[in-house]
């Protein structure tokens, strides 16, 4: 708490001789602030003084509870990962505003997402996972900006989340991240932070002290770089087996490997020591000099399946987690060697097709150790010097076994609680990731919810959660995906997919930044998405066209959805809240409810003989036409004796009774949650 102690005391200083005021979205003003001023030309914004604004918000909403309350920074009351709720938020894109009189938009910062900390704990948030913060490279940047996870340092943050109004007071991200932190534990929130450790900007620092640890191209191919096309190859097959063989047997491969060179540390020792000795004093970029000095650059990422339709990832390249071809390859290549007689990579300079970015399946003999130990450290570092409380692995299923489980062991070392998020999309592969330590993955919920209408949604859901011995993201949306409101404009939709999406068994409820905004906008194109997925605002929209992974992207603050979808979020979380002792536990879900089919009725519930309670939630999907429910008829057995409750209606909560016997109407769309064993419950 002492650096958020210090960060206020920083803002109150400059208070007594700040002229500068500037705009924010009145939602921002969830404390009854009341020192602003008003402008007709711009509606639903407000003018304030931000040192006095963040000041008040760290004091009264942060500081003051923790005083008055003496709550503790004990972050670990809710034991099981089932019973919290994740918050998906970007720094930079979630309080990015036009603060001034112009078009311009001025990013998040660390300051600005710790201020609206308090909102996110109204809506029930127990965990707030921040996609990367850590340094970003410049070269082949994408969009204006450039992606989070093109990697420039591992170890550092990205400085352009130090909020101006902190950096002329001399307080770093550094200083002003750990004060975020604090905040999150003062208000009872764990912070997760996403890694990335298997590729790294293209222009990344150890180039300069380990060139060898990348894979270099002459940088005449860069332009055009891709993957060969492998014929009689299925689109985005995995590089096993058959398939391996028809990769190496490809027509062009031969090309292709030669287009792959050594580092310049190999090229030209003595010429290297002079591109290093410049960069140290004119700061310039070390792969720019790179490619002018040798005309070499790093080999641009790609997608680790064959025949992938995506473009090369120009912005980020694969790390050399071995220092030598892995033996399935030099069984494909045979006499097809390389004109080099080193035979690491069986002649051929150090090359990475679709199988060596597959390294939890194929290996070298010889692990890059040293690269290892670099990884190996990054997480443990955040856990000591910010104190953070966990972290997802992006893509941690297709590193080395052995590295995976060496990063985990140290991350344990530090602190045997520490939550652990596996970007794993199979729940088949749940298992193995449960004995590595992991506490939850992804799943593919996301990619199914837009599926409601059809008949079998339901039991398909189920088989994607209740199946996974680690619980699944209960996500409405990803970071990578097209969102919710795009595929919903009908807010009865929106309502059932909420409540069903926080009440569905096995999962660990995730809400993506925007969607308390009912954002339209997707953040980025990687799954389940085009290219014209981009453009899905109105042309006159200033955000029209952009990605908040690339570009300077402000959420739309000012929507008129952001009172409605807030509003069900806290519902919904109520519900959760109220029903989470049966949630949790697994004996207590009536799998037969579920299995019972109607078109036009979605019904889950649980019920804990135990407890002698449960509830139910109906759902008529039909948008069109009214369905009629027999409750003595459609409700199990331990619902049925004299009075039901209805603990949620018309969008409320509620506290009404109806007898079993009713025949209830339920309107197109409507959602009802009935409830029994109510007085035993409170």
């Amino acid at each position: 708490m002492d650096t958020i102690v210090r960060i206020t005391n920083i803002l109150k200083s400059g208070e007594r001789t700040a002229r500068q005021k500037y705009y924010i979205p009145e939602a921002w003003n969830y404390f009854g602030y009341t020192d602003y001023e008003r402008n007709p030309a711009r509606p639903k914004e407000i003018l304030v003084c931000p040192f006095h604004f963040f000041r008040s918000c760290l004091e009264r909403q942060i500081l003051g509870p923790m005083e008055t309350t003496g709550f503790q920074t004990d972050t670990t009351e809710k034991g099981n990962v089932t019973e919290q709720i994740i918050y998906g938020m970007f720094p930079r894109s979630f309080t990015a505003w036009t603060h001034g009189h112009s078009s311009q938009v001025y990013a998040g910062s660390f300051l600005k997402s710790m201020a609206l900390l308090p909102l996110l704990k109204k809506l029930g948030v127990d965990v707030v996972y921040l996609l990367p913060v850590l340094e970003r490279g410049t070269k082949y940047h994408k969009g204006e900006l450039g992606s989070p996870y093109a990697i420039r340092n591992h170890y550092r943050l990205d400085s352009t989340l130090n909020d101006p109004l902190l950096r002329k007071a001399g307080i770093g991200a550094e200083e002003e991240f750990k004060a975020f932190v604090e905040a999150c534990h003062c208000l009872g929130m764990k912070v997760m932070l996403d890694f990335v450790f298997r590729t790294a900007s293209r222009d990344h620092d150890l180039i300069m002290t380990h060139p060898e640890w990348f894979y270099w191209i002459e940088h005449r191919y860069n332009a055009d770089f891709t993957m060969p096309h492998v014929e009689n190859a299925p689109d985005l097959s995995a590089a096993q087996g058959k398939n391996l063989k028809k990769l190496y047997s490809a027509d062009g491969v031969e090309t292709h490997l030669r287009k792959f060179t050594f580092p310049p540390s190999v090229l030209d020792p003595r010429l290297w020591e002079e591109v290093k000795e410049r960069q140290k004093h004119t700061g310039e970029n070390i792969l720019t000099l790179i490619e002018e000095a040798f005309g070499i650059t790093t080999v641009p990422g790609f997608s680790n399946v064959i025949n992938d339709p995506q473009p090369p990832w120009l912005d980020v390249t694969y790390l050399k987690l071995y220092y030598d071809l892995h033996s399935e390859a030099r069984t494909c290549l045979g006499r097809k060697r390389g004109p080099h007689p080193d035979d690491d990579f069986h002649g051929y300079a150090p090359f990475i097709m679709q199988d060596g970015a597959c390294a939890n399946v194929h290996w070298g003999k010889v692990p890059n150790k040293e690269l290892w130990d670099y990884l190996i450290g990054v997480v443990p570092h955040y856990q000591k010097t910010y104190g953070i409380d966990g972290a997802r692995i992006d893509m941690g299923h297709a590193l080395p076994p052995e590295l995976l489980r060496a990063i985990i062991k140290a991350i344990k070392a530090v602190n045997p609680e520490f939550l652990l998020w596996s970007e794993e999309f199979n729940y088949r592969n749940a298992p193995r990731l449960k004995q590595d330590g992991f506490h939850f993955i992804t799943g593919s919920l996301w990619a199914h919810y837009k599926h409601f209408a059809e008949k079998d949604f339901l039991a398909e859901a189920l088989r994607r959660t209740c199946h996974s011995q680690l619980p699944v993201t209960a996500a409405l949306e990803m970071p990578d995906t097209p969102r919710l409101a795009f595929y919903y404009q009908d807010k009865r939709r929106i309502e059932a997919l909420v409540l069903l999406n926080y009440l569905i068994p096995n999962s660990v409820p995730f809400l993506n930044n925007g969607l308390e905004l009912l954002e339209r906008q997707p953040m980025n194109l990687g799954l389940d998405n085009t290219e014209a997925g981009r453009y899905v605002l109105d042309k006159d929209d200033p955000m029209y066209g952009k990605l908040a992974f690339f570009d300077n992207y402000c959420l739309h603050w000012l929507d008129e959805d952001y009172e409605w979808m807030s509003a069900l979020l806290r519902k919904a979380k109520h519900v959760r809240t109220h029903f989470i002792s049966l949630i949790k536990e697994k004996g207590s879900f009536l799998k037969s409810l579920a299995k019972q089919k109607r078109d036009d009725l979605l019904k889950l519930g649980y019920y804990s003989p135990r407890e002698k309670r449960g509830f139910i939630l109906l759902v008529n999907k039909d948008l069109v036409e009214a369905t009629e429910v027999v409750l003595k008829k459609e409700l199990p057995r331990p619902f049925r004796a004299g009075e039901i409750n209805v603990f949620y209606r018309l969008g409320e909560l509620t506290d009404i009774n109806w007898p079993v016997t009713k025949t209830v109407k339920l309107e197109p769309g409507e959602v009802i949650i009935l409830q029994t064993g109510k007085e035993e419950a409170m």
